[in-house]
């Protein structure tokens, strides 16, 4: 079976940490800026794994993740995907500090501005699993969910930079309807060099 027959499901708790490294990759860098070094002594990505990913009640918990496995069962890539509601707040965590969540305040106004559309919030694929069309089935799924629950309309955020990316989404059907500038971080890593 290759990737393009990839069986998707929805995600369950146990794919947690593999959804926060899906995660990771998405946001080119900004997950380990809010994460990073919060819990003395735990992996990064283990920390998203238990305060976003295993975390109910939270956009970005496994409810709202579908999980695409290769034949062998291994995860090759990922959506995380919800109705937007109008209400989005950056992420609750008490433990961040007004320090990193300022780092995610563009994110928050750029979703605002899409109430009433079905959000992609995390469209990723494993290096290894990309170009065999992955990612467009993920989308095709966000679609469906959309109409499930009556919504005509996807929204997502993108780096700007990323003209590769850029391109795909435009060929995709998507277009730009707002932008803002990124709080200048270290950890971030520009997409134009990171893939």
């Amino acid at each position: 079976m290759g990737i393009e027959a990839a069986r998707i499901r929805r995600a369950d708790p146990a794919d947690a940490l593999s959804c926060a490294q899906l995660l990771s990759i998405a946001s080119h860098g900004m997950a380990e800026a809010l994460y990073a070094d919060l819990v003395p002594g735990q992996a990064t990505e283990q920390i998203i794994a238990d305060r976003r990913i295993r975390t109910e009640g939270r956009a970005s918990s496994s409810r709202n993740w579908w999980v695409a496995e290769d034949a062998g069962g291994r995860i090759a890539g990922g959506l995380n995907a919800y109705p937007m509601d109008g209400k989005v707040q950056p992420p609750r965590d008490d433990e961040l500090g007004e320090e990193r969540i300022r780092l995610f305040r563009p994110v928050v106004e750029l979703e605002a501005e899409a109430p009433g559309t079905y959000f992609v919030n995390v469209l990723a694929v494993f290096p290894e699993y990309r170009h065999g069309g992955l990612a467009r089935r993920l989308i095709a799924l966000a679609e469906s969910e959309a109409r499930a629950v009556g919504m005509r309309a996807l929204s997502l955020t993108t780096f700007e930079d990323d003209t590769r990316l850029v391109g795909y989404y435009q060929r995709l059907g998507f277009a730009a309807m707002a932008s803002r500038p990124l709080v200048p971080t270290s950890a971030f890593r520009s997409p134009a060099t990171s893939s």
